[in-house]
């Protein structure tokens, strides 16, 4: 058996692996809408049967209609919506700074920065709640929507790829009479679509699944952001899985979309990080 024929057959062997892998991974998502158009009685039946025997598509108008899911829609798409605006404007403008310009002390400021990304958020639950407290903003959407605007890890990943624009186009625009602000604006952020793009799909994703943060920051119903609300639907739904399983699906399509629109400068955002490595 030549080489070749065994880097093929090795191929196939790996193909299949990560395949299955895949698969394996993708079935949870798959049997979730899968029961989500099925009947009650036909949820359990074994073996799984992936194509609904009978179609209900009455579960996602009930859903929908009868809960108070347009309430926990549009809180989650006020604190997603106003902690992307808030994030973008602070993480971008702070990368720049660490990533293009020179100042006394930068590295050691960064590294603290970086430092917080160590703290566990459990550890921080406490602390801010008592300091929400005395700024009366417990039981608020901005008790939400504040830390969130701050992330160190949107830093560290925009001042990757702002630093990997070469040095000679801004010098080019500042030989041009450009100032930092216009610089940022029209030269760094148009050559970085790759890095928004990577940074907007992780902060929506944290943002729009937290749990924790408005489990303890929110305490009345017409506050709930969607994960709480889908908890308390569920609490309410009891054993009708059916309604469960819609309710669960109608959460992730924002980001199932936001996904496959983005996805093409996802991909390249790390196709680019492999090349420079």
């Amino acid at each position: 058996m030549s080489n070749k024929t065994r880097r093929l057959i090795g191929r196939i062997i790996v193909t299949l692996i990560m395949l299955a892998f895949g698969l394996l991974c993708i079935f949870p998502f798959i049997w979730m809408v899968s029961t989500s158009f099925k009947n009650e009685v036909d949820v359990m039946e074994f073996p799984i049967r992936i194509i609904p025997k009978v179609w209900n598509f009455a579960n996602y108008p009930k859903v929908w209609f009868e809960s108070n899911f347009p309430t926990y829609y549009l809180n989650s798409i006020k604190v997603t919506g106003l902690t992307l605006i808030g994030d973008f404007c602070l993480t971008t403008t702070a990368a720049y700074a660490f990533g293009r310009l020179k100042f006394r002390g930068k590295e050691v400021i960064f590294a603290l920065y970086l430092a917080t990304m160590m703290v566990p958020v459990q550890v921080m639950l406490l602390p801010k709640y008592i300091y929400f407290g005395w700024m009366g903003i417990n039981n608020t959407h901005l008790a939400l929507i504040l830390p969130g605007i701050f992330s160190a890890f949107g830093v560290f990943l925009m001042r990757g790829f702002f630093e990997s624009i070469p040095k000679e186009i801004t010098e080019a625009a500042c030989i041009d009479g450009a100032n930092h602000f216009r610089i940022f604006l029209q030269v760094i952020l148009p050559l970085a679509k790759s890095g928004i793009t990577t940074l907007v799909l992780f902060s929506f994703s944290w943002c729009w699944n937290d749990y924790i943060n408005p489990l303890i920051y929110i305490n009345s119903d017409k506050l709930f952001t969607l994960t709480i609300g889908l908890q308390r639907f569920q609490e309410s739904s009891s054993t009708h899985y059916a309604l469960i399983m819609a309710g669960a699906t109608v959460s992730l399509l924002p980001l199932i979309v936001l996904f496959l629109f983005a996805q093409k400068y996802f991909i390249e955002s790390f196709a680019n990080v492999g090349i420079k490595g």
